[in-house]
């Protein structure tokens, strides 16, 4: 690995440290490692062929970037290089540039599998509504605090969202409030809220 393969106006700092990937293409939690870092980017190693120019989203498990030690990051970045590596792990190396700052810092324990209530794998057609604005969507998987739904559309944390979603029993639907905890490229995690 070589920390100056670019020219750049910033110096890289080591850091080492597992992250995640994320894009319309490879889909999301993809693992990676980090081996340096800028103010402006980050250079890491995986398996994964990404291609030049692909925008990415890149998760730090122990993010420098942070405030406090072992806080989780997202960024949204875009490839600037890739070269294959002869002498790794791993297949090939990436320089990513930052196009945004921390989308997300996720509560602890947000990303790491556990869960009050456990998800189990749906899929069902769902509409929801932001703003006086109807959009479609389907479930990837749903439990009685939350659900994950999949659509184009690209969604903010702490958006409230009305949503309808067909239950089993015939002409059966639910009218549910959530809050949007979490994004990626395939769509957006809705907490579910209690109503009043």
């Amino acid at each position: 690995m070589d920390p100056t393969a670019e020219n750049r106006d910033k110096a890289r700092f080591a850091h080492e440290s597992k992250v995640t990937l994320g894009n319309a293409d490879i889909g999301f939690r993809r693992n990676a490692r980090m081996y340096n870092f800028s103010d402006f980017g980050i250079y890491f190693e995986t398996d994964l062929k990404l291609k030049p120019q692909a925008e990415i989203l890149v998760g730090i498990s122990d993010s420098p970037f942070a405030s406090e030690p072992d806080q989780y990051e997202r960024y949204r970045g875009a490839i600037r290089w890739r070269k294959a590596l002869q002498r790794s792990s791993y297949y090939y190396g990436y320089g990513v540039k930052f196009i945004e700052a921390a989308v997300h810092t996720p509560s602890p324990g947000e990303y790491d599998g556990t869960r009050k209530h456990p998800r189990r794998e749906a899929v069902i057609p769902v509409k929801f509504e932001l703003g006086n604005d109807t959009y479609k969507g389907t479930t990837e998987n749903v439990s009685t605090g939350g659900a994950f739904i999949k659509t184009d559309l690209q969604m903010s944390i702490g958006k409230r969202v009305r949503m309808e979603i067909p239950l089993k029993r015939k002409g059966k639907i639910a009218r549910l409030t959530g809050l949007v905890t979490r994004t990626n490229l395939r769509g957006f995690g809705v907490k579910f809220l209690k109503s009043k």
